[in-house]
């Protein structure tokens, strides 16, 4: 896992599998990102392989605190299997998808100058 702040997100690379073994790290650098600022939060999954129940409940965990503040969660970069995930679960109308993070950060300065 990368994190990289930019002054309108921060954004969590994700490589390998996100799942029971491998999310403690990533909440973990998420709930601090939460409690630090109140950032819109895209999570690439570009380089993702493989995500179950563990990984997506910190997806929603984080949509739960931003919400209510007016801030999204995006995710991008997500292969097609992993995006019939979303599409089964309803997850893609939940989150914002974008094709990368190029897109989510132009997404996110859109959304503050509508503001």
């Amino acid at each position: 896992m990368v994190k990289i702040e930019y002054p309108q997100a921060t954004v969590f690379q994700i490589s390998g599998r996100l799942d029971g073994s491998s999310t403690p790290q990533l909440e973990k650098s998420v709930m601090n990102s939460l409690e630090g600022n109140n950032k819109n939060i895209i999570f690439d999954f570009s380089e993702l392989q493989y995500i179950n129940s563990a990984g997506l409940r910190i997806l929603v965990m984080s949509y739960q605190r931003l919400q209510p503040l007016g801030r999204q969660v995006m995710v991008c970069g997500v292969r097609d299997y992993i995006s019939e995930i979303f599409d089964i679960s309803g997850y893609n109308r939940v989150f914002l998808m974008c094709r990368d993070v190029s897109q989510a950060l132009h997404t996110c300065t859109v959304m503050k100058d509508e503001l």
